[in-house]
C-alpha cells in the first residue's frame, strides 16, 4: 500500500512516501513559509522521480498538528483536494506524534506556543508508537511535572533545544525535524486499526488553553 505523508504545521514542509512499511522517500524543505507553492512542487519532484502518478497512491495522510494556523490550514487542504479529485482515502494524525517516532523509547515532542505555553506529547515508541500523554497545549511547567515521571526521555520537536536544559534526565533528539514519512507511517497504523476519515470532517486539531490558564495569563500580565 503506497501511501503519500503531508505536513505543514511548522516552518519545515514534509513531505514522504511509503509503500507499506518502507520508506520510499523523504522531502524536506526546513525554513519555508509559502507551503502552498513548496507541498504541490515536492510532489511533483517525489513522483516524477519514482515514476509515480498520483493515481499509484493508495492513501494520503496529513498533519493536522497541533502547529502553525496557516500552514495546517494550508496542508490539510492540499490533501483534501487531492483525496476529492482523486478518489482517495485520506486520514489526518497527530504531527507531535508523528515528530516523536523518528527516536525510540520515551519520547517528549514539544513545540512553543509562546507566553509560556508549549504544544507537547509523549509517546513510548518501540514497534508502535503508544501515547503515554495526548496533544495539549499547557504551560511549560506544568508540563514539567509529566516530564519528571521519566528518569530518562528524549525531548523532540523544532523547539525542544529552547527546553532542553530545564528537563531532567533529558536528552535531544538528533532527529528534530519534522518527517512526511512519518506522518504516512502513522497514517497507515490508524488506517489499518480505524479506516479512512471522511474528508469533510477532516479539521486542524487547534489547540487552545483553558479558560483557566487564560485567565492566570491575564492576570499575571496586568499585574506586571
Amino acid at each position: 500500500m503506497k501511501v503519500l505523508g503531508i505536513d505543514t504545521s511548522t516552518k519545515t514542509t514534509a513531505i514522504g512516501l511509503i509503500e507499506d512499511n518502507e520508506v520510499l522517500c523523504d522531502y524536506n524543505l526546513a525554513g519555508r513559509i509559502a507551503h502552498s507553492e513548496s507541498v504541490t512542487d515536492m510532489i511533483e519532484e517525489i513522483f516524477r522521480k519514482f515514476e509515480f502518478t498520483l493515481d499509484d497512491i493508495d492513501l494520503i495522510a496529513v498533519g493536522i498538528g497541533p502547529g502553525s494556523f496557516t500552514g495546517l490550514r494550508i496542508g490539510i487542504t492540499i490533501a483534501k483536494v487531492m483525496a476529492f479529485a482523486l478518489d482517495k482515502d485520506v486520514i489526518g494524525v497527530s504531527s507531535l506524534v508523528a515528530n516523536g517516532m523518528s527516536d525510540y523509547g520515551i519520547v517528549a515532542t514539544i513545540v512553543d506556543a509562546r507566553r509560556g505555553n508549549v504544544y507537547a506529547s509523549i509517546i513510548k515508541n518501540e514497534e508502535k508508537p503508544e501515547i503515554l500523554f495526548e496533544d495539549e497545549i499547557l504551560s511549560f511547567e506544568k508540563f514539567k511535572g509529566e516530564l519528571n515521571k521519566y528518569e530518562e526521555i528524549t525531548i523532540s520537536g523544532l523547539d525542544g533545544d529552547k527546553f532542553i536544559e530545564k528537563i531532567k534526565g533529558g536528552k535531544l533528539s538528533k532527529n528534530k525535524n519534522m518527517r512526511g514519512a512519518n506522518i504516512a507511517k502513522l497514517g497507515l497504523l490508524d488506517y489499518e486499526k480505524n479506516g479512512p476519515m471522511d474528508a469533510f470532517n477532516l479539521v486542524p486539531n487547534y489547540l487552545k488553553i483553558s479558560q483557566a490558564e487564560a485567565q492566570y495569563e491575564k492576570n499575571h500580565e496586568n499585574s506586571k
